[in-house]
């Protein structure tokens, strides 16, 4: 069986090259979700898929776990520091996570794991942008495609 730490370096391969990017780029973004045997994953990010998303979700169903990261630097932390990550658009989800920094690129990212999967796309698939609220960090994630996107990650993701 594989380790959480061994589907995100798979994950980080199939999908993305990891490069440092600011939560708020000037690049355009969009939603996106891809399912590939037992690993789903919502993205929001730039079009161009070798940048890094701004947000991944991923659905792990054989190992019956759920991780989230948010990629850029989170104002008014720092790595290790616990986070609660709050997501709201008419309704509102919780998510606990912790700051962490990527050896290798040097870059921030909010991490979480072991979450219910179904509060999350409940706000995802609510009408109007997403405001997503970590510490002094507050993001705006677009409405354009959100919710068929989120929509098609929980068809696919079997987890609560």
């Amino acid at each position: 069986m594989m380790s959480l730490i061994q589907a995100r370096s798979v994950l980080a391969a199939c999908f993305f090259i990891v490069t440092p990017t600011g939560l708020a780029g000037a690049e355009t973004q969009i939603w996106t979700e891809k399912a590939s045997e037992g690993m789903i994953t919502l993205a929001y990010g730039p079009v161009d898929s070798s940048q890094h998303p701004t947000l991944l979700l991923s659905c792990f169903n054989e190992m019956g776990v759920a991780a989230l990261e948010i990629f850029g630097v989170i104002e008014g932390t720092r790595p290790g520091e616990k986070l609660a990550i709050e997501f709201s658009a008419g309704t509102s989800h919780t998510v606990d996570g912790v700051v962490e920094l990527d050896d290798k690129t040097g870059g921030m990212y909010a991490e979480a794991s072991g979450f219910e999967v179904k509060p999350l796309l409940a706000v995802l698939m609510s009408e109007g942008p997403v405001k997503v609220s970590m510490a002094a960090t507050n993001l705006a994630l677009a409405d354009a495609g959100r919710a068929d996107a989120a929509e098609k990650f929980g068809q696919d993701c079997k987890l609560d």
